[in-house]
């Protein structure tokens, strides 16, 4: 027996996974074991639910008579403080499914009926609008939460509680991230791909077919997920009006897919030198990522282009900058091949990002300028 092919044994398992039903259950399961088990994660998570703080109890296998048919939603949770008492359905779905309507709406008619609190679904579909790791309740009282969300605010909490819990919560993280829970995952740009190519390589592509709009929707979720994959708070940049109307969003990539060819956009990363830039040019199959940054305006020119260079010093050969005149400003970018069929190209364009984060953007530090110098007594005396 080699040693080398044995498998270290796991808190969550992921082996002997069978079908679609078995990954849901062992994902719910994980999850609400480790929110009642991890009192930071669990109160994070019951927070965003709108639940108060208090004692977190889970479940799995609950049942419920609707009609003449006997319903078993994917979980419960529980939050007890005195004699409040507040509850959550759970829902969820692995890989590329999507909960049904119908048992959606099975699950809102039995909340209303039992009075629960709300109804949260999960699933690898990202929330259309940005934000945190965690989003809020609407006003339907349900929740939509992505798998990446969960572990985003899984790798968040670990960091601040102590290494038992620590340990708990990485457990769930190496479930989540293996390819067999079928969570975490973003691979296929949909059945709309092809088609908005051919029309784009033909001329034929309007902003208002429903095969650029698709797309273009698409494109938007592979940039959300993308920000959670980096593992920090990361969120696509948006204008005001795109955050508040995803529809308006969606217009505005559509658009730019018909008069560029390309599919573009940017996400905001905290604490870097600007926004990391990502462009997909379908007509070059080319993905380039690119960040702008400025110079303090002292010193020569020749020192600002050092500075830029030595923060580079380790970025592959393949890295290129540009400046504009007078050297006040740079930008920094990478081309990268780019995948043509529906999953080849989220591919592409997750390694690009991920390596352009790595290699250069995490790397770069914004230099201020210097503070003025307070003039001497003299100097000021003979200035009045």
């Amino acid at each position: 027996m080699v040693a080398e092919s044995w498998h270290a044994a796991r808190l969550i398992p992921t082996s002997g996974i069978d079908g679609a039903g078995e990954r849901e259950r062992r994902s719910i399961s994980a999850l609400l074991a480790v929110l009642a088990a991890v009192p930071e994660f669990g109160a994070a998570f019951a927070a965003a639910l709108g639940a108060p703080s208090g004692r977190i109890e889970t479940f799995v296998d609950v049942r419920f008579r609707v009609g003449d048919v006997v319903f078993e939603p994917g979980g419960l949770i529980r939050v007890t403080r005195g004699t409040c008492r507040w509850t959550a359905l759970v829902e969820v779905k692995t890989g590329g499914d999507v909960i049904p309507a119908d048992r959606l709406g099975t699950c809102l008619n039995l909340a209303r009926e039992q009075g629960f609190d709300v109804v949260v679904m999960i699933s690898n579909e990202v929330p259309a609008v940005p934000g945190p790791c965690l989003p809020t309740v609407d006003e339907a009282r349900r929740l939509q939460v992505s798998w990446s969300q969960l572990l985003c605010k899984a790798v968040a909490v670990r960091a601040a509680v102590n290494e038992d819990r620590a340990w708990i919560l990485g457990e769930l993280i190496g479930y989540l991230e293996h390819p067999r829970s079928g969570t975490v995952a973003f691979d296929d740009m949909g059945e709309a791909w092809e088609p908005a190519r051919e029309a784009l390589a033909a001329g034929a592509l309007r902003a208002e077919d429903h095969v650029a709009t698709e797309v273009a929707a698409r494109f938007d979720e592979l940039l959300r997920f993308a920000s959670l994959r980096l593992g920090v708070e990361a969120t696509p940049a948006l204008s005001r009006k795109e955050s508040l109307d995803p529809a308006l969003r969606t217009r505005v990539l559509a658009e730019r897919l018909v008069d560029d060819g390309a599919l573009s956009g940017a996400i905001r990363i905290p604490g870097t030198a600007g926004l990391l830039h990502v462009t997909a040019d379908l007509r070059a199959d080319r993905v380039i990522c690119y960040v702008e940054m400025s110079t303090p305006r002292e010193g020569r020119p020749t020192t600002r282009a050092n500075w830029v260079e030595r923060q580079l010093r380790n970025a592959p050969p393949t890295v290129q900058v540009e400046h504009q005149p007078e050297l006040r400003a740079f930008r920094i970018y990478q081309e990268f091949a780019m995948g043509t069929g529906r999953s080849g190209f989220v591919a592409s364009v997750l390694t690009a990002i991920t390596s352009f984060y790595e290699d250069v953007v995490q790397n770069i530090r914004v230099r201020s300028a210097a503070v003025p110098r307070m003039r001497s007594g003299e100097a000021v005396a003979g200035a009045l």
